[in-house]
């Protein structure tokens, strides 16, 4: 019985570990050159913050991109992270998302927000190949049917933690829940009000006050998501290790 047992758990281990081979690069001031700007592949540099429901919403599509396109290379920075300061100094990043379209070394086009693979596809120049084309992505059934991750971080310089979850159906992402609670200090609480307001007329979310700030709500059945319409067959192995490449911390 031990022996079965063991087995099992072996082959669990074996079918998530490729699952998570997400191949997104993680960039800082250290590798920028070589993996951005010598790198051998067109480069999509995604500019990202835990902090940006947008940024978590375009995790799936760039884990597809990367999944099944090879030879396009997906770079992720971390805004919120150490060690990007010279990054943050060359390049242009005034919102995030921020994608930079990168060949041969050299900024070529970039996007602001949450976009639809198709228009990143579009801005990087790439066309797919025939056989690229006509190769059908294989699927991996979820073994896991739900994923909560969580992180502290910052929203406009203020405290907050994030909470992300996904229901999986066999083959893909069927629910997407985001949670911010942001900790207004009692010296802006004045402030309290315009900040949400200012978020409630962007669409992103529900907004709601609570007992230490107030908190930022997205699903499904939100606007900005169904405005959107995104491809989410990422599987939970993917979701998890891409969630964990941005410092989130998974069950």
């Amino acid at each position: 019985m031990k022996r079965i047992i063991f087995i099992a758990v072996a082959c669990a281990a074996m079918l998530a570990s490729a699952a998570e081979d997400i191949r997104i690069v993680k960039v800082n001031d250290s590798n920028f050159e070589k993996e951005v700007l010598h790198s051998k592949k067109p480069v999509i540099l995604d500019i990202t913050s835990t902090s940006c429901p947008p940024c978590l919403i375009m995790i799936p599509t760039l884990i597809g991109i990367a999944k099944n396109y090879p030879d396009i290379k997906i770079a992720t920075v971390g805004i919120d992270e150490p060690g990007i300061d010279k990054i943050k100094a060359s390049l242009p990043i005034r919102a995030f998302p921020t994608f930079f379209m990168v060949r041969d070394g050299k900024i070529i086009d970039q996007l602001v927000g949450a976009v639809k693979e198709e228009e990143l596809l579009g801005a990087l120049k790439y066309a797919p190949s025939p056989l690229a084309k006509a190769a059908k992505p294989k699927k991996v059934k979820n073994a896991s049917k739900s994923l909560v991750c969580k992180t502290p971080g910052q929203f406009n310089g203020l405290k907050n933690l994030v909470t992300i979850s996904f229901v999986f159906g066999d083959y893909e992402i069927e629910n997407v829940d985001i949670v911010t609670d942001v900790f207004v200090p009692p010296e802006m609480e004045n402030r309290r009000v315009q900040m949400m307001e200012h978020v409630r007329s962007s669409g992103k979310g529900e907004v709601t006050p609570t007992m230490t700030g107030f908190q930022i709500h997205i699903d499904n059945n939100c606007r900005f998501m169904k405005a959107m319409d995104m491809k989410r067959t990422s599987t939970y192995g993917e979701m998890r290790a891409g969630l964990e490449l941005q410092g989130f911390n998974c069950q």
